[in-house]
């Protein structure tokens, strides 16, 4: 199976501090590949390595054979690379149905034309539609998104982050703040949207990790100390003296 993203010796300094170091990843196509560790780690400046947010202070990215790491984030997202943040990122006062087609636009060269002439494009419709019914949004797609309760404006957010076609997911704690029940709903749409994409996702919450992923990179300290499976990464001594919570004999 071929790669998606490779890290290769990718280093990250802010000053003296080094957050990220040497560190080497593969993430093969199409995979769930979830990337784990305590507080501190360095989970948050790594998506932002990849995504272009942050530059690299030594070492190489590849996408897709393509190497990224001398790119701005939005050139990364055309050549196929979308992510969500933290912090839920959508435009509130515009509806479900215009958030996913303002996600759509770049992608078919629209740039931001009025509005007169997006309303007549039937690609661009069609295609937000499609997107609408892969996040089960379609039945509140002409209301104001900020009216939409927390689960569904993170499943919005999904819908955005896969509108300009990427082949490749970078998820943020798409679960963080969640009830139970919204847990197994967001678990359920990953897992739906993620189907023939590459899913890379940082999340604390290990049933959702363990449910979700393929395999799993512990990251501590800046160094990734293991991947494998998970149930490979559940008996790793070195994973549990880490980061799981008990003592490695």
């Amino acid at each position: 199976m071929s790669n998606s993203l490779k890290l290769t010796n990718v280093s990250k300094s802010f000053g003296e501090a080094k957050i990220i170091k040497n560190l080497n990843l593969d993430i093969k196509k199409n995979e769930r590949h979830a990337i784990i560790g305590p507080n501190g780690a360095g989970k948050s400046t790594l998506f932002h390595l990849i995504s272009g947010h942050y530059k690299l202070t030594s070492g190489k990215i590849t996408l897709n054979g393509d190497v990224i790491n001398n790119l701005e984030p939005h050139q990364i997202n055309r050549k196929g690379l979308a992510r969500s943040f933290q912090v839920t990122n959508i435009f509130p006062k515009m509806s479900v149905y215009e958030n996913i087609r303002c996600g759509i636009l770049w992608s078919l060269d629209f740039k931001y034309s009025i509005i007169k002439l997006v309303n007549k494009n039937k690609e661009l419709n069609k295609k937000t539609n499609v997107i609408l019914q892969e996040v089960n949004l379609q039945h509140c797609a002409h209301l104001p998104a900020g009216l939409l309760s927390y689960a569904d404006q993170r499943a919005l957010e999904i819908g955005i982050t896969i509108a300009g076609g990427a082949d490749t997911l970078m998820l943020d704690e798409p679960t963080a703040g969640m009830s139970n029940s919204e847990t197994e709903r967001a678990v359920n749409l990953i897992k739906q949207i993620s189907e023939n994409r590459t899913l890379v996702v940082v999340e604390h919450d290990m049933g959702v990790v363990f449910d979700l992923a393929d395999r799993i990179s512990v990251l501590v300290y800046g160094e990734i100390i293991a991947t494998d499976t998970p149930n490979n990464i559940r008996k790793n001594k070195a994973v549990q003296a880490a980061y799981l919570g008990t003592e490695e004999h």
